[in-house]
């Protein structure tokens, strides 16, 4: 064994973990596994058609294991692993993207990685909020803005979206809406308009009913937009049997959008107790209890 084909051994090794590949895998039909194993341990030295093989199997090149600095292997991971970062990005796999960009040695983590992982942990973090996952949501919330920080491509709008979405999750299980929901100077790729502007007419009673167009022309939750915030515009003007009606079916609509269902407990309780239907207004705080319950978070 030589020092140069210990080095070599574990440069094969240390890479083919990272890439969660095994021996066997790794091997193919070229080499055995037993082959590979002593090549891994220093106790072999490939031959040049060999260690080609082995570095078009890892997705890089032969100078990555003769690599003599962090940067110059940080460059090399980053080739090995960048295609399948990629399209696992244009699939959607956001969870396997950030598998992969973990896996990365601190070397490896340029803007453009960092910036990859931080998308993608947005995306896994609005993805944990639907199943009203919050304390998963606010880890990943948190990690995006930590790879956030390491990149330039990460500019203040994606910061202001990830205050935002940050808010949002702390509130979920709130009827009141924080000043930061309301305004429209977040909104860009990752915050859109009607969804600020649902927050913003919540919180003024004065807005009364907004005509149908100006939200359902946004996507398919603008309808549950408009009728919650009708619901507390007829609550408002004393229409109490009108509105509870309205919040009733809103509650039982188990598309109703995550951020929007503790707030229509809320109107159906108040509203079911201003009529007098104490059952209705019981189950309802029974409903946002086990609400609170499931999110997990500390208020």
């Amino acid at each position: 064994m030589t020092a140069h084909d210990k080095r070599l051994g574990e440069r094969i090794r240390e890479l083919r973990i990272r890439l969660g590949i095994t021996q066997r895998e790794l091997a193919g039909d070229r080499i055995t596994r037993n082959m590979l194993s002593l090549i891994e341990s220093g106790n072999a030295s490939p031959s040049v058609s060999t260690l080609l093989y082995i570095a078009e199997r890892l997705g890089t090149s032969v100078g990555y294991f003769f690599t003599s600095s962090e940067a110059d292997e940080g460059r090399y991971f980053k080739l090995s692993i960048i295609d399948e970062l990629k399209e696992r990005f244009r699939e959607g796999n956001y969870r396997e993207c950030e598998r992969i960009c973990e896996s990365v040695p601190q070397s490896a983590r340029d803007d453009e990685l960092s910036y990859l992982a931080a998308i993608s942990y947005l995306h896994t973090a609005l993805a944990a909020a639907e199943t009203l996952d919050l304390v998963q949501a606010m880890k990943d919330i948190n990690t995006a803005r930590s790879y956030a920080d390491r990149s330039i491509y990460a500019d203040s709008s994606f910061d202001n979206a990830l205050r935002f979405y940050g808010e949002l999750f702390r509130t979920v299980c709130s009827d009141t809406v924080p000043e930061l929901l309301c305004d429209y100077g977040v909104c860009g790729a990752y915050v859109p308009v009607p969804l600020v502007r649902y927050f913003s007419a919540l919180t003024d009673n004065r807005t009364g009913y907004p005509g149908s167009s100006l939200y359902l022309s946004a996507g398919p939750e603008s309808e549950y937009y408009v009728r919650h915030i009708r619901a507390v515009s007829l609550l408002t003007d004393g229409r109490t049997s009108d509105a509870m009606k309205l919040f009733r079916e809103l509650s039982a609509d188990h598309a109703l959008p995550y951020y929007m269902k503790y707030r229509v407990l809320c109107g159906l309780e108040q509203s079911a107790d201003a009529a007098g239907d104490f059952r209705l207004a019981y189950n309802a705080s029974r409903r946002k209890l086990e609400m609170i319950e499931k999110c997990r978070i500390l208020f």
